[in-house]
């Protein structure tokens, strides 16, 4: 796991281009310049590396073949580097590391552009084909690593994080208005785009080959490299207990071949049974205890998972660890921003920061259960989609005429109680087709309220931009599996990697620390596409195959459990504690001075949320998270912590680690 960043342009990258991105990887750094005579351009090769396998100096980047014509560097993880490596051999190519990277560049050399489907990990990656004048990036299947790009047709700098293409003093920071609409729909950003004008994301599952031509033009091509609907093929027509085994040997697979490490390794473990699975596989690979870690809320125990993960450890005799975290986490909104370079509306972001930065003390690799609600029909929206396919059957009359009336009357619970709301969602649009409605409920700001709320000059900006677009593409690449089946895809292809992966990556990354997600590897994607929901969603339910094929290993209590979900404390932080910032950051005063919104609808929104009318703490959460960006990298006030931009004065509480072994 590491940072990469790269520049073709008239001079040579900057040295600071690669040093704030330093947090990837503290262990080392590289650095290559090439100069072209003919344009007259420099390639640039930037390296930080976290070091994970081969930890000695064979593993430094940027790495290259043996007559010096191809260089890479590369971020990640190659989980079938072994095999290839021996095709290789056999191949004639000679070795001179043990690392997963040098098998990129033979690859490279033996099959060109076609190494990369041959890839099964999480990689973003740069290879430069120096004979050729070529540069080739691509990014892992299911959008793990993340990996940002800008040009302007003579340049181009690519790097795994924002900063470093900002840091290389020709990046214009300009907000992006259509980028912005669509973040209040998602609370985050669908690829291409970015926070910022120019800069791109290169979606998962992608290539993009840059040519150098003679006379200075850069010209690129993208092509994706998988298609997973495609991939899954048609429904399998097995038995339940083919399924089950399937299932139970493709999960011990990829809990395996992510146990290789030279470096302490742990498990998140919520108490779930995503987690829960990844333990037990975890354990029964592993010579050592296996290390794991769970966050617990003293003083929100609705979202603590804490006993459940204890009993979990007791069965596998892991060396079992408890973050206990309640009040103030919320100081570190703006460590988030600062670690995406853009809003980022997930507030399970902090969770996810303070847990790896105990974690690092006692470890450096991590595994994680992300994925396998997408792969096995995990999400309590899957039931509502199941539910809504039946309820469509009634007279409209009744569903799209007299429920959705009523359901204005229904007021929501904003303590973190979410069935009211459910129940108000799904009668407001349970009667749509399936991807309208499934649009209402993974969207939180809806086409006609972002229309309402903004001001007429940022309205003009957005033009007729309609959001939902992204995910109605995705449903209809979809269409060709069952549609409650292609509600996981979509997941997949949006909430998995434009959010779930992304707060995964960025978080632990802050703390150097390399996240692995055994779930999201793409034959587990692939497989979960390619059985009936029937097999998903049973007898009241989610995820029944899973709790099948785990039946034996898991504690009873776990697999008869409800999902929780890795969720903070939110509508308690946005009542209590986060009230001062909420008062100084949407302000009628400052709302009219950033230009985007009207106050009066900001503050209808505030008025309903805390008059109990409507659950909108995320809501605003994102419109949080979206100010303090423009305070930190538009109005530039980059290390101001958030006590700082509001004026408050928060009393700091450091976050306890506890050996929770101990009370066994």
């Amino acid at each position: 796991m590491c940072g990469i960043y790269g520049e073709i342009s008239d001079r040579p990258a900057r040295a600071e281009c690669g040093h704030v991105i330093r947090h990837r990887g503290p262990d080392d750094s590289g650095e290559q310049v090439f100069a072209l005579r003919e344009p007259r351009l420099y390639v640039s090769l930037l390296f930080r590396r976290l070091s994970i396998i081969d930890l000695s100096s064979g593993g430094h980047q940027p790495m290259t073949n043996e007559d010096e014509t191809v260089w890479v560097v590369f971020n990640g993880e190659i989980y079938n580097f072994q095999e290839l490596r021996e095709q290789l051999i056999a191949a004639g190519h000679s070795f001179h590391s043990k690392t997963d990277t040098e098998t990129i560049i033979h690859g490279y050399e033996q099959w060109g552009e076609e190494i990369i489907p041959r890839l099964h990990g999480m990689f973003a990656l740069a290879i430069w084909d120096q004979k050729r004048k070529r540069l080739l990036l691509a990014r892992d299947r299911v959008g793990k690593k993340p990996l940002f790009y800008y040009s302007d047709g003579t340049k181009f700098l690519f790097g795994s994080e924002i900063k470093s293409l900002l840091a290389s003093g020709v990046v214009p920071v300009r907000p992006d208005p259509e980028a912005i609409h669509d973040y209040l729909t998602y609370l985050y950003f669908p690829p291409p785009r970015t926070a910022f004008a120019g800069i791109c994301k290169l979606p998962p599952a992608t290539t993009l080959s840059l040519q150098v031509c003679a006379d200075g033009r850069l010209t690129q091509q993208q092509k994706t490299f998988w298609d997973p609907v495609e991939a899954a093929g048609t429904a399998r027509h097995i038995s339940q207990g083919e399924v089950v085994e399937q299932a139970r040997e493709l999960i011990n697979e990829a809990v395996r071949s992510r146990l290789i490490s030279d470096v302490p390794l742990g498990v998140f473990l919520s108490g779930g049974l995503d987690s829960g699975t990844v333990t037990a596989f975890a354990a029964r690979n592993s010579r050592k205890a296996t290390k794991t870690f769970t966050i617990g809320f003293r003083d929100s125990k609705f979202f603590d998972e804490s006993e459940q993960a204890r009993e979990v450890a007791q069965k596998f005799g892991t060396d079992h660890y408890v973050v206990q975290v309640d009040a103030q986490c919320a100081q570190h909104m703006a460590t988030v921003v600062r670690h995406f370079d853009e809003p980022f509306g997930n507030p399970t972001a902090i969770l996810e920061y303070l847990l790896t930065r105990e974690m690092r003390k006692t470890v450096t690799v991590a595994l994680s259960g992300d994925g396998g609600d997408e792969a096995f029909g995990g999400y309590v929206r899957y039931a509502g989609a199941w539910m809504a396919q039946k309820y469509r059957r009634l007279p409209a009359v009744f569903t799209g005429g007299l429920m959705p009336r009523l359901s204005r009357m229904l007021r929501d619970d904003n303590r973190g109680q979410h069935g009211y709301r459910r129940i108000r969602e799904f009668l407001e649009s349970a009667w749509m087709p399936q991807e309208e409605m499934y649009l209402q409920w993974v969207g939180y700001f809806s086409e006609s309220e972002k229309r309402a709320m903004y001001t007429p000059e940022f309205d003009r900006e957005t033009g007729s931009r309609d959001s939902g677009t992204f995910l109605r593409e995705l449903f209809h690449r979809g269409a060709s599996l069952d549609p409650l089946t292609r509600l996981g895809y979509v997941d997949m292809a949006s909430f998995l990697s434009g959010n779930c992966l992304e707060y995964a990556d960025r978080m632990a990354m802050a703390n150097s620390m390399e996240l692995r997600c055994p779930f999201a590897d793409h034959r587990i994607q692939e497989f979960g596409l390619s059985i009936p929901f029937a097999w998903k969603y049973r007898h009241g339910k989610t995820k029944w195959i899973l709790r099948e094929a785990m039946k034996g290993i898991l504690p009873s209590s776990v697999l008869r459990g409800k999902k929780i979900g890795f969720n903070p404390p939110v509508p308690q932080w946005i009542n209590g504690e986060l009230r001062p910032l909420i008062s100084a950051l949407l302000s009628d005063r400052a709302i009219e001075a950033r230009g985007i919104f009207q106050p009066a609808a900001v503050a209808a929104l505030l008025k309903d949320h805390f008059e109990e009318k409507r659950d909108n703490a995320l809501k605003i959460w994102g419109l949080l998270m979206l100010e303090l960006w423009f305070q930190m990298y538009v109005d530039r006030r980059w290390d101001a912590p958030v006590e700082n931009l509001a004026g408050i004065d928060w009393e700091q509480q450091p976050v306890s680690l506890g050996n929770a072994q101990e009370g066994f």
